[in-house]
Order: C-alpha cells, then sequence, then structure tokens
C-alpha cells in the first residue's frame, strides 16, 4: 500500500527535518511552501496523510483541513501548532484533522503521531470494506430469496449456512421486537442456548432495553440501512460486549415490514487498541508520566470539579537544578536517566489513583494534587525533593513551586504564579520548596541550608 504523505509548511527548515523524518521512517513524501499548490497535489494524487502548520501566509490551516477533507474524506491530518494556537488546533480537529502536534515539536512524538493516524486511517479502510462486504452478501441473499421464490427452501438453507460461517452476530427482530432468527455468532457472543434466544423480547439484551429497539425500528424504517451504529449487548451472564451495527429493515413481496435485521460485529478488541492508543497519545515516552498536552486538559478538569465540589486543589512546578551542566558532563543518555528517575520518583512519593504527576517540557515536571489542601501539598513536595536528593546524581536537586488553588484564578494564573515561585526557589540556590500566600507575598518552606 503506497501510502504517502504530503507536508505543507512556510518554513523550508520545517519542510527539511519533516522530509528527513519522514524518510528514516520510510515513508515516501511530498513537501510544499504553498497551500495552493499542497490543495491542487490533493486533487490530482492520492496521500495518506496531510501534515501542516496552522499558521501560513496564503491561507490558515483550519481551511486547509476543510479543503483537504472535502476533496478526500480519507486523508489522515496531523496539524503542526504553537502552544498559543492550541485553539485553532481544537477547532482543526473540530474540521477533521486527527492530531496535531505542539511546536516546537519533539520529532519521536511526532513520529508516533504520524503511525498512529495512519494506522488508524488503515483500520477505518479496512472496517469499511469488510462492512461493505458483508452488507453486499446480506444484499445478495436476501435478492436471491425475492428473485427464485420456488427454491425457497433450498435459498433458505444455504443463507443460513452462510451467517452460521461468520464470528459476527447476526439476529433478526419481528415487528413486535422478539427474536425471530439467530446465527451460531449471535449465540457464541450472548451466551444463550438458540431455543433460549428464539422468542426472547429483545428489550433484554439492549442496553436501553425496548426504548432503544423502537427507535431503531424508526431510523431505518423508509430508509437506508443505519451503519457503524454502535451499542451495547448484555450478556447472559449480566456482562456487557460493546457492539458495531448495521441495521437494516426486511421488507416482504408488498414492501410490508417483516424483520429487523442487525450485523453486530464485538469491537471490545477496537476499544481497547483506542485506550491504548488515546494512553499512548498522553503520555511522556521517556518518562510514563502525562505530557503537557494532556496536563492542560485535566488541570481544568480538576479545577471545576474543586470548584464546585468545594474541596481543596494543589499545583506543584517544578525543574532539576543544574541539569544542563550535567548533561554538558555525563551526556545525554545519562541525563534521560536522570528524567526517568524523576519520573519514578513522582510516581512513588505522591498518591496512588489520586496525584497526577506530568512532564511538562525537558527537564521541567508538575503534579496536579486532587484533594490536597496547602499543608498536604508541602509534604508530598517535601517528600518529592528528599527522595529524588536521595538518589545521588552528582549533586543534582529539585526547585519546586507550590500553591494551593483560589476561587477565582484562571488557568493560566494558577500555572503562573506556580511557576513563580519554581523560578524563586532555583533564583535563591535551588533544593528547596517555594509556596505561593495570595495577599502575603511570597514565603520560603523547607529550604534546605
Amino acid at each position: 500500500m503506497d501510502e504517502r504523505v504530503l507536508v505543507l509548511d512556510d518554513e523550508p527548515s520545517v519542510l527539511d527535518v519533516l522530509s528527513q523524518l519522514l524518510k528514516q521512517l520510510g515513508r515516501p513524501c511530498d513537501v510544499t511552501e504553498s497551500a495552493f499548490e499542497a490543495l491542487g497535489w490533493l486533487e490530482t494524487q492520492r496521500y495518506a496523510l496531510l501534515i501542516t502548520d496552522i499558521r501560513m501566509p496564503e491561507m490558515n490551516g483550519i481551511d486547509v483541513v476543510e479543503r483537504a477533507k472535502a476533496l478526500d474524506e480519507e486523508l489522515a491530518i496531523i496539524i503542526i501548532t504553537a502552544y498559543a494556537d492550541v485553539s485553532d488546533a481544537v477547532q482543526a480537529l473540530r474540521s477533521g484533522a486527527d492530531d496535531y502536534v505542539l511546536k516546537p515539536f519533539n520529532l519521536n512524538e511526532l513520529s508516533l503521531a504520524v503511525s498512529r493516524v495512519i494506522e488508524k486511517r488503515r483500520e477505518v479502510l479496512a472496517s469499511r470494506e469488510y462492512q461493505d462486504a458483508l452488507e453486499q452478501r446480506v444484499r445478495t441473499a436476501t435478492e436471491d430469496l425475492e428473485r427464485v421464490n420456488k427454491e425457497l427452501q433450498e435459498t433458505k438453507q444455504y443463507l443460513e449456512n452462510l451467517l452460521h460461517s461468520t464470528v459476527d452476530a447476526i439476529l433478526t427482530l419481528d415487528p413486535s421486537g422478539h427474536v425471530e432468527f439467530v446465527n451460531d455468532g449471535a449465540l457464541k457472543m450472548l451466551g444463550y442456548s438458540r431455543d433460549a434466544f428464539i422468542g426472547m423480547d429483545s428489550g433484554r439484551i439492549f442496553r436501553d432495553g425496548r426504548e432503544e429497539v423502537t427507535k431503531l425500528w424508526k431510523q431505518v424504517d423508509g430508509k437506508t440501512p443505519l451503519q457503524n451504529y454502535e451499542t451495547e449487548f448484555r450478556r447472559r451472564d449480566g456482562a456487557m460486549t460493546p457492539v458495531s451495527m448495521s441495521v437494516s429493515i426486511v421488507r416482504g413481496r408488498r414492501s410490508e415490514r417483516v424483520s429487523l435485521l442487525a450485523i453486530c460485529k464485538d469491537i471490545t478488541e477496537q476499544r481497547r487498541l483506542e485506550n491504548e492508543l488515546r494512553e499512548l497519545s498522553i503520555k511522556d515516552s521517556l518518562t510514563g508520566l502525562y505530557n503537557q498536552r494532556h496536563f492542560h486538559e485535566r488541570l481544568r478538569n480538576e479545577i471545576e470539579r474543586a470548584k464546585r465540589q468545594k474541596h481543596p486543589l494543589s499545583l506543584l512546578l517544578f525543574d532539576i537544578d543544574q541539569f544542563k551542566q550535567y548533561n554538558d558532563r555525563h551526556g545525554h543518555l545519562a541525563g534521560d536517566k536522570v528524567l526517568q528517575a524523576v519520573g519514578r520518583v513522582v510516581m512513588e512519593s505522591t498518591r496512588d489513583h489520586v496525584d497526577i504527576g506530568f512532564r511538562y517540557g525537558g527537564d521541567e515536571f508538575t503534579v496536579i494534587l486532587p484533594e490536597a489542601g496547602q499543608a498536604q501539598a508541602l509534604q508530598i513536595a517535601e517528600r518529592i525533593r528528599r527522595t529524588f536528593e536521595d538518589r545521588g546524581f552528582d549533586g543534582l536537586t529539585l526547585s519546586i513551586g507550590l500553591m494551593a488553588y483560589q476561587e477565582g484564578y484562571s488557568v493560566p494564573m494558577f500555572i503562573q504564579f506556580t511557576d513563580a515561585m519554581m523560578y524563586d526557589a532555583k533564583r535563591a540556590g535551588g533544593n528547596s520548596v517555594y509556596v505561593y500566600h495570595p495577599g502575603r507575598g511570597l514565603e520560603e518552606v523547607g529550604r534546605e541550608e
């Protein structure tokens, strides 16, 4: 499969870096500084992926996304944007982009993003081909039933054998909502015997009961088949199985409604893979902590929850003192080991399933502390500082800024004041925790002499 990549950016240096990266990944690519030239190529050539900047002189990146999607709805798109333009990147995602990467971008993160969106495109294309093929088989079988009425029984037997051969669940419901046919795939998926299944009220197996079944009848009555409808089936043991359904109405000779036909694919594994891919997209591959992009989303959510529930919330932001000099002396591989150690220290020194650690960028880290006021946050900060110092990385220490959230503070203010505390700790010599006290100035806490 020729999965060619098109790269659009008004900076030649960025085009050069991206083309070299894609060459290393074994992906053929075309590059251009012109949005109009890129759209022209999309009209005449087939591409798997478009990588485009959000800010360009000829055309806004969002317009490029919309026009590119109009030319090829299957095209995968990655937006490259500066942190200040994240809101534009979100709008681009709504317009059809699949992912975005912040400038200055990390080549490993961009490589993962490229692999992720192309793999997603492959799965979508494969799923669509599979669905089309299966529906074509069902339509062909239905046409055969109508065309060869004298051979009805033989054709019926043929269809049942065909339907039983697929691992997908296929069932039909009569107009009253009771099950009239199930294949072997449905029996295996839901754990019922055929005798127990036939005649069952289908509301027992659909997530939302008879209300959902009635809704499906209305949605497909007199219309084209309903495709990729996702719901959950309730198994005999009570467990829920996520499924993607193609639903259509089977009509008789006089166009009367005879049955509701549902072809159901178990998407448990697909959901698992999607969750794994999402986890990869929000994790820093070196430290195992969450990345900066997920930090801003999570911090907004935790602030809203703290305001809603009237619970405390604190934030730590810290970096490694003298880290650049350490890197210069020992090399970047040794520096990476230090960053990994910080990740382990954060996980060891914080509360499981409560606190959330992030790599903010470079050697900067941040920890969100839900349900923690200033006193408890200080204990955690001190534990992180002492634990890292005890690891003995050639005298490396941490400068930590701490702030407890105050009503009325915006997300940027919360981060800014905590960041200011970190820099005050660093200017004071490092290896300390500085706490922000609204209205009372700055106070050093836990300073190591």
